[in-house]
């Protein structure tokens, strides 16, 4: 993604579902950082921290 690309500035609970399981498959491969994860879905390293132990207790589901 690109850092100019318009982001809209309310998301629905969907696209915030959409976005923390898109995390647990980037999570789930190991490519990126937990930072770099977060800077690809737009969202701070904090989250992407909560969303993988979440994931590690209760699996994608919990998400």
């Amino acid at each position: 993604m690109e850092d100019n690309v318009w982001r809209p500035a309310h998301l629905t609970p969907e696209q915030m579902e959409e976005r923390r399981l898109a995390a647990a498959v980037l999570l789930h491969r190991g490519q990126l950082s937990q930072a770099e994860i977060a800077r690809q879905l737009g969202v701070s390293r904090a989250s992407v921290c909560r969303w993988a132990a979440t994931l590690a207790r209760e699996g994608p589901h919990g998400l």
